[in-house]
C-alpha cells in the first residue's frame, strides 16, 4: 500500500510517499521545506510566518510530487491535531482538495502518538518483541507508554479494522517538555535557532566541575511523571548568579564554563528521562524500549540508557547471588531508535505509518 503523507504541525512542510509491502515501512518518495532560516531572524518560530511559509510553499511542493504518483497512492494521511492551527489549517485544507480531485480518502492524524511509529520505518514489522515501553520527548511533549500486542501483523485490508497493538500511556510531562528545556536553556545562554543540536555539542567537550552541580528532580517514584521547569529555574539562577559577578564582561563565562553548564545540563535531563523509562520497563517486564521524538536524536540519551539497564541487570543478579537461591534475573530488553536522525524530528513518514494502522 502507498500514501501521501501530510505533516505541517508546526515549522516544517513535509511530504512523503510511503510503501508498506506487508513486512516494512519504506520511503518513496521525501520532499520537505525547511523554515529554519525565516524563523532564525525572530530567535524562535513565529506562528503567523508559519503558517504564510506553508502557504506560499504548498504548490511548489506539491508540483514536485507529480499527478502520478498521488494517483497511485491508495490513500491520503495528514496532520490535524495538535500544532501551530493556522499551520494546521493550510494543510488539512490541501487534503481535503486532492480527496476531492484524486477521490482518495483522507485520515486525520494525531501528531503526538505518532511519534512512536517513527520507529517501524525501514524495519521488518515481525522482528519487534513486545510488550515494549516507550518514550516519545520533544520540544512539546514527554510520555511514555506501554504498548501490547493484540494480533499478528497482517497485510491492511478493509477487513482489518484494529491495530496489531494497543497504546497505553502511564506517564507525561507535568509542564515543560525536554526538548522545550533544551531550546529555552541555549537560548538563556544566547545561541542562535534552532536550539536543540548546541547543548549536546557544547556538551560532548566538558570536563568536571562541580560549581554547576544541578539537582535532578524526581517527582513521586512509583509515577512516571516529568516536570523540567525547575531545571530550567536553576539553569536560569546559574546564569544571573554569574552575570552578577562578571556585569562589565560581554561574554560571562568563559570557552571551558559553557562546555561545563552544557554537559551539567544536558546530564539532569537525560538521567531523568532515562531512570523513568527503566523504572516503567521493569515494572512492565517489556521485551523492548523504543525512543522517539527529537529527544531521541541525543546520543548521550541511549548511551545512559544502556549504562543504568547494564546498572540494574548487574544488581538484580548480585541479589540473587548473594540472596537467597534462584534463576538469575533475565531482563535485557533491546533499546531501538529511529533508523535514521530524520525519522526523529517531525515528518510526513511518521504520518503515513500511522495511516495505514488506522486505515
Amino acid at each position: 500500500m502507498k500514501t501521501l503523507a501530510i505533516e505541517t504541525s508546526c515549522d516544517d512542510t513535509s511530504i512523503w510517499i510511503v510503501n508498506f509491502d506487508w513486512t516494512s515501512f519504506t520511503v518513496d518518495k521525501l520532499l520537505a521545506y525547511s523554515q529554519v532560516r525565516e524563523h532564525n531572524e525572530f530567535g524562535g518560530v513565529v506562528p503567523e510566518i508559519a503558517s504564510r511559509l506553508h502557504s506560499e510553499k504548498i504548490i511548489a511542493v506539491l508540483t514536485e510530487i507529480w499527478r502520478e504518483n498521488i494517483k497511485n497512492v491508495d490513500f491520503i494521511s495528514v496532520t490535524t491535531h495538535p500544532g501551530l492551527p493556522w499551520s494546521l489549517v493550510v494543510w488539512e485544507t490541501v487534503a481535503n482538495l486532492l480527496w476531492e480531485y484524486f477521490n482518495k480518502k483522507v485520515i486525520k492524524i494525531n501528531h503526538i502518538v505518532w511519534h512512536v511509529l517513527a520507529l517501524l520505518l525501514e524495519r521488518n514489522v515481525n522482528e519487534i518483541e513486545f510488550p515494549m515501553m516507550v518514550l516519545t520527548a520533544s520540544g512539546g511533549h514527554n510520555n511514555i507508554y506501554y504498548i501490547r500486542k493484540n494480533m499478528e501483523w497482517l497485510p491492511v485490508s478493509q477487513d482489518i479494522k484494529q491495530w496489531p497493538f494497543t497504546l497505553t500511556k502511564i506517564g507525561q510531562t507535568l509542564d515543560d517538555a525536554a526538548g522545550e528545556c533544551f531550546d529555552k536553556v541555549s537560548r538563556m545562554l544566547g545561541w542562535p535557532y534552532p536550539w536543540g543540536l548546541r547543548i549536546s555539542q557544547q556538551a560532548a567537550l566538558w570536563h568536571p566541575n562541580k560549581e554547576f552541580e544541578l539537582h535532578r528532580i524526581w517527582l513521586d517514584n512509583d509515577k512516571f511523571e516529568f516536570s523540567f521547569s525547575g531545571t530550567k529555574a536553576q539553569m536560569n539562577q546559574i546564569i544571573r548568579k554569574q552575570e552578577e559577578k562578571v556585569w562589565r564582561t560581554e561574554n560571562i563565562f568563559s570557552e571551558d564554563e559553557i562546555h561545563d553548564i552544557a554537559y551539567e545540563f544536558q546530564e539532569s535531563v537525560v538521567e531523568i528521562l532515562a531512570k523513568k523509562l527503566i523504572r516503567a520497563a521493569i515494572k512492565y517486564d517489556v521485551k523492548t524500549i523504543w525512543l522517539s521524538g527529537g529527544v531521541s536524536a541525543n546520543d548521550r540519551l541511549k548511551e545512559v540508557i544502556l549504562e543504568l539497564l547494564d546498572n540494574e541487570v548487574r544488581l538484580k543478579n548480585q541479589i540473587h547471588e548473594f540472596g537467597t537461591a534462584g534463576q538469575l534475573w533475565n531482563f535485557k530488553p533491546k533499546l531501538f531508535t529511529p533508523i535514521k536522525k530524520v525519522y526523529c524530528t517531525d515528518n510526513a513518514a511518521m504520518i503515513w505509518v500511522a495511516g495505514i494502522l488506522s486505515n
